[in-house]
């Protein structure tokens, strides 16, 4: 896929930006992905991935939408390069999964997505404290990186929001090919103090 010179202006601030590129611009566009969590959990992910192009996004809400819908038509009308769907009507493979659990709902639907989809890349957040992103590159699923990542859910972090979209950014960075070689994460969030686990 080579960029139009309408896109190459509407992405011209990321296409700038080292070991992103054009290529990685041109991933974006032609990434099929899916987004699972609370309609306040994903609202501002959603935003984030439409307007950095990601081709066709997938949705799934955990628990009460809320009205979600009318912000999966808005979500629409953002960017003629992105499709948005409802998850159930996007079945088949994904090249990501970004599954952002804040509540014991979201957890449900982020064990059931793990379980039965064929996923090729996984990003998954626990906003409950502490918090942690599981970054995983390959198959099989979030699992194999840090068993916790998919128990019952605690007390929320109060630094939900932010990991939430340092999880959408390490989704980004994922689909745009940023590291050539990603490995395995867990970053892990206690208060003000971050760090990080590589898997081999």
């Amino acid at each position: 896929m080579t960029l139009t010179d309408a896109q190459i202006e509407r992405y011209s601030r990321q296409i700038i930006v080292p070991r992103v590129g054009g290529r990685g611009q041109e991933r974006l566009i032609a990434a099929r992905m899916l987004l699972a969590g609370d309609a306040r959990d994903i609202e501002a992910p959603l935003a984030y991935l439409v307007g950095a192009g990601v081709g066709a996004i997938g949705v799934r809400v955990a628990g009460d939408q809320g009205g979600f819908a009318g912000k999966i038509a808005a979500a629409r009308e953002l960017n003629p390069d992105v499709s948005v769907t409802v998850a159930d009507e996007s079945k088949g493979r994904v090249d990501l999964a970004l599954l952002i659990v804040g509540s014991e709902a979201a957890r449900k639907v982020a064990d059931e997505i793990v379980s039965d989809r064929d996923v090729r890349a996984w990003v998954l957040a626990r906003l409950d404290a502490p918090g942690k992103i599981a970054v995983v590159p390959d198959p099989p699923s979030p699992r194999t990186a840090d068993a916790s990542m998919l128990t019952p859910v605690a007390m929320r972090s109060e630094a939900a929001d932010f990991i939430a979209m340092l999880a959408t950014a390490e989704t980004f960075k994922l689909i745009a090919g940023y590291a050539e070689n990603p490995s395995r994460a867990i970053i892990e969030f206690d208060g003000y103090e971050s760090g990080v686990r590589v898997h081999p």
